[in-house]
């Protein structure tokens, strides 16, 4: 595992090692483009790092961390594909000042087509900033979805899963069911609840046949993963 100082995270923005990869987000029933995640992309001494390793040092500084943000979404907003939604991932970490929070309202508010995927940590403190910053999002009409549902060790929010308008499955929904077929009507009866409050509900990390044939057999309404690598689009800063 690297770990990554605050200068070397420095050196990597100062040095345009970064870039967006857009993963599709495709329509089930006939396969068609929707929309795009925006997924973030970083290099570190010449080689392609994990984004994960960024966010959690950047968790240790986080006036960083929402400046690097800026950052990356204005490029992501910028390189986006054209005429499609696209699914933008914040942490509510780089929004708990209200200068933080008005800047991305006025960014967000000034696009069109954006769902804002929100990032859950695990730690009890960040229970009140997601709820606060879904109250943010509902007071100025701004889609969110609640990622990541079904993720081992996350945890249930019910007031986000009641006011999202998608909910995206995880995909170790996937593993589970293939381990335990009765699993199966669990994931169904959270896909017919998004179908009665009008939600979408979206499958990541369909990576093969077999995991589309699962998406269909549980009626979900998008997927997204690596069996669809070759749309998959990605920019880097020049």
């Amino acid at each position: 595992m690297i770990n990554l100082t605050k200068n070397d995270i420095s050196l990597i923005m100062a040095n345009s090692n970064y870039g967006v990869c857009y993963e599709p987000i495709i329509r089930i029933k006939d396969m068609e483009i929707i929309g795009y995640e925006a997924l973030s992309r970083f290099k570190f001494n010449d080689a392609l790092i994990p984004p994960n390793i960024i966010f959690k040092a950047l968790h240790k500084d986080l006036e960083m961390f929402f400046h690097i943000e800026v950052i990356m979404k204005k490029f992501q907003l910028e390189h986006r594909p054209n005429n499609k939604t696209l699914f933008l991932n914040l942490d509510p970490d780089v929004a708990l000042q209200s200068k933080q929070m008005n800047f991305w309202i006025n960014l967000l508010k000034s696009q069109e087509n954006i769902v804002v995927e929100i990032i859950e940590n695990t730690d009890e403190e960040d229970v009140e900033h997601i709820k606060d910053f879904m109250e943010w999002m509902k007071m100025n009409k701004i889609d969110y979805a609640y990622d990541d549902f079904g993720k081992p060790n996350s945890i249930f929010f019910y007031s986000l899963l009641e006011t999202a308008q998608y909910i995206k499955l995880d995909m170790h929904l996937l593993s589970t069911i293939r381990s335990d077929k009765h699993y199966t009507e669990f994931v169904k009866g959270i896909v017919q609840y998004a179908k009665a409050k009008n939600k979408y509900t979206i499958l990541e990390g369909v990576e093969t046949e077999s995991d589309l044939e699962i998406a269909k057999s549980i009626h979900v309404d998008y997927i997204q993963g690596h069996l669809f690598r070759n749309q998959f689009t990605t920019s880097w800063m020049q």
